[in-house]
């Protein structure tokens, strides 16, 4: 475990972040949502409806794959709150904004949801990180990484892969996926190529009422489940790549 962490990085390889909550509806959760978050969200804002939306709801209520597929996107300043009927993501756009707006904006925008009868209860939160670290060399890629990987008595040194691991840690499931030779292109329009590491840090409870997780407390919730998340991610990598990548300490 990374004994201390950075504040941030100088070399900022942050691609994507999302925070995630999943719910039981009693109500076309994304029917409702989008126009109740338009009005009461001050600033630039547009609606669109996503490609799950021409699937029947029918189709969609039976399909693993489909419950909980965003219909309509909400963009908002630099935010895009994506809506199902089972689930709502609140993503920071690129370049991010830092981890004190977008806790705002999370608790700004959940605060609405407490006080309508559209959601009955929340069964799962989480929050997604995912970094691109530069990189245009498989085998330097995988030396970036802080893992050791063999099969069938071969060690992983510069072959294509791609690794995914659940890991315990806090009280929330951490699924990490490893994924080299990756590419990106950014909203600025630049492209960006090397090693994607994505953190994806879950708590999974129990049918909750909305009331017992957006309350006065929500904040230390989230604080929680960003700090596992960025002490996860600085383990995945090793001491001279997060060397490499300019470490800023408090």
């Amino acid at each position: 475990m990374t004994a201390r962490l950075p504040i941030k990085l100088e070399k900022e390889p942050l691609i994507d972040a999302i925070f995630e909550m999943r719910f039981s509806n009693s109500s076309p959760a994304s029917e409702i949502l989008p126009g109740l978050l338009f009005g009461k969200l001050e600033g630039k804002k547009s609606i669109e409806n996503l490609p799950a939306s021409q699937v029947p709801k029918p189709l969609r209520d039976v399909d693993p794959k489909l419950q909980f597929a965003p219909i309509t996107r909400l963009n908002w300043n630099n935010y895009t709150v994506n809506i199902g009927n089972r689930v709502i993501s609140i993503g920071c756009n690129y370049p991010y904004s830092g981890w004190i707006k977008f806790r705002a904006a999370i608790i700004e925008i959940t605060s609405f949801l407490k006080d309508i009868d559209i959601l009955q209860s929340i069964n799962r939160y989480s929050m997604k990180y995912i970094d691109l670290v530069p990189s245009n060399n498989i085998e330097h890629q995988i030396s970036l990484i802080n893992m050791d990987v063999s099969i069938a008595g071969h060690k992983l040194k510069k072959e294509a892969f791609m690794f995914q691991i659940e890991i315990a840690r806090d009280g929330f499931i951490n699924l990490i996926t490893i994924v080299p030779s990756a590419s990106a292109k950014l909203i600025d329009g630049s492209q960006r190529e090397g090693i994607i590491i994505d953190v994806d840090t879950i708590h999974d409870i129990e049918d909750t009422p909305i009331q017992k997780i957006i309350n006065d407390d929500f904040h230390n919730k989230l604080n929680s489940l960003h700090q596992t998340n960025k002490a996860v991610f600085f383990d995945c990598l090793k001491p001279e790549t997060i060397t490499e990548l300019g470490p800023i300490y408090e």
